[in-house]
């Protein structure tokens, strides 16, 4: 894999915890809007800057990338961010609830992406990536690190822990708990040795979360290359912002699943559907989360159930065998007539870290009729799904903790 170190862009340390921010799938609109109103530090002005106007401004209005510009720009201007003077590299560490994962954050080659070697699980939408392209072209900005896995190098390991054993540059709690940790990597031995470890050691990323950034900065180099042709020297337009973390310091967690309305089934009925496929029982547990594969729980009036797939309920590929695959094939479409879980209105998702609790509360207020609790997709098996080029279906993985934005920006220059 080819990384290469950058100038990075860094809020000062005392004004992290105002100007870094969480994903944009945890918070929605409205809450971004009230941050944004009390925080002038927060990054969001800049990757989501229509907070800033009126709901019925388009995603796509030129007006909100030149604000994003202007706003990144003002942020310097006033030193709330400071730019590294020489390329760095980052070393990044999350610890939630005593799980510590630390990665490099560093940018990487999107030749590695065009041919296959950074591996996706996802679809994407067009008008995401199409907003994604409009920004960086707009603000040349990469602020939230594709968060890509890769098998565990002992070699980079042992540099890693070498490293972090000296008093880390930013140390800082986020506003849901968990620490961030940040160690600004300067001196070039050590830069060019993360270099060729990676570049020796590390043949295949997999993208954890990120895949509309990813498409999106592999667009934008293909456009710039078409209306600027440059065959000498790498431009900076040919790599983006990644942060890489080992593999097995990952967690996935269920991302499970409520269905609103049971299309005039009752409990009896649905329960006598679902045994054509699944061996039901009265749960023990209250409330009941899978403890292995192919077991799913099952919520409804008030009782839980435990459901164990039947071997023909699903075929021995990487997909078809996914817990997610054997739920949607034979409970969600089926009985409840949801074809597209993306799309249908009928289905929501709840990850897996607000708790089991919280499918039943869904349900017992009336929001849901029937919730079910899935056991995680593991990283081998969405290391396997991208290594045969397929994608998961949709809602299958939730990572946490998230990697946050606005904490080393990359910006382009040519």
């Amino acid at each position: 894999m080819d990384i290469k170190p950058f100038k990075g862009y860094r809020p000062l340390p005392e004004l992290a915890p105002k100007v870094a921010l969480l994903p944009n799938n945890l918070l929605n609109e409205p809450d971004r809007k009230r941050a944004a109103r009390t925080n002038p530090y927060s990054f969001a002005h800049v990757v989501k800057p229509r907070i800033n106007f009126p709901d019925d401004v388009a995603k796509t209005d030129q007006q909100l990338f030149d604000f994003a510009r202007d706003y990144f720009e003002k942020m310097i201007d006033e030193g709330v961010l400071i730019r590294d003077i020489t390329p760095c590299l980052y070393i990044y560490r999350m610890i939630m609830d005593e799980r510590v994962q630390t990665g490099l954050i560093c940018c990487m080659n999107i030749h590695d992406y065009d041919e296959g070697h950074i591996k996706k699980h996802e679809h994407t939408r067009p008008e995401k990536e199409l907003e994604n392209v409009i920004h960086i072209e707009n603000t040349k900005l990469n602020s939230n690190p594709v968060f890509l896995a890769y098998r565990p190098v002992t070699e980079i390991d042992e540099l890693v822990d070498k490293l972090t054993i000296q008093k880390p540059d930013y140390d800082f709690i986020s506003e849901t708990g968990v620490r961030q940790n940040l160690w600004i990597i300067k001196d070039k031995a050590t830069i060019e040795k993360f270099v060729a470890l990676f570049d020796k050691k590390v043949s295949a990323a997999y993208i954890a979360d990120g895949h509309h950034r990813a498409v999106a900065a592999s667009q934008y180099a293909k456009k710039v290359k078409e209306q600027h042709p440059d065959p000498v020297a790498p431009r900076d337009y040919n790599y983006f912002l990644t942060c890489l973390l080992p593999s097995n310091q990952l967690r996935i967690f269920d991302y499970n699943r409520i269905v609103k309305s049971m299309a005039g089934l009752d409990e009896k009925t649905l329960v006598k559907k679902i045994s054509e496929k699944f061996f039901v029982e009265l749960a023990v547990r209250n409330p009941y989360g899978p403890s292995k594969p192919h077991r799913f729980g099952m919520f409804v009036n008030g009782k839980w159930y435990k459901l164990k797939a039947k071997p023909e309920t699903f075929a021995g590929d990487p997909i078809s065998s996914l817990d997610v695959s054997i739920l949607q094939d034979n409970i969600l479409e089926p009985i409840f007539g949801i074809k597209d879980p993306r799309t249908d209105k009928n289905i929501d998702f709840i990850p897996g870290v607000k708790g089991l609790r919280e499918l039943e509360r869904r349900v017992l207020k009336g929001k849901a009729s029937v919730a079910f609790s899935l056991f995680p997709v593991s990283m081998e098996e969405l290391i396997s799904v991208s290594d045969a080029g397929e994608v998961m279906p949709p809602k299958s993985t939730w990572f946490e903790p998230k990697l946050m934005s606005g904490l080393v920006v990359f910006r382009m220059e040519f």
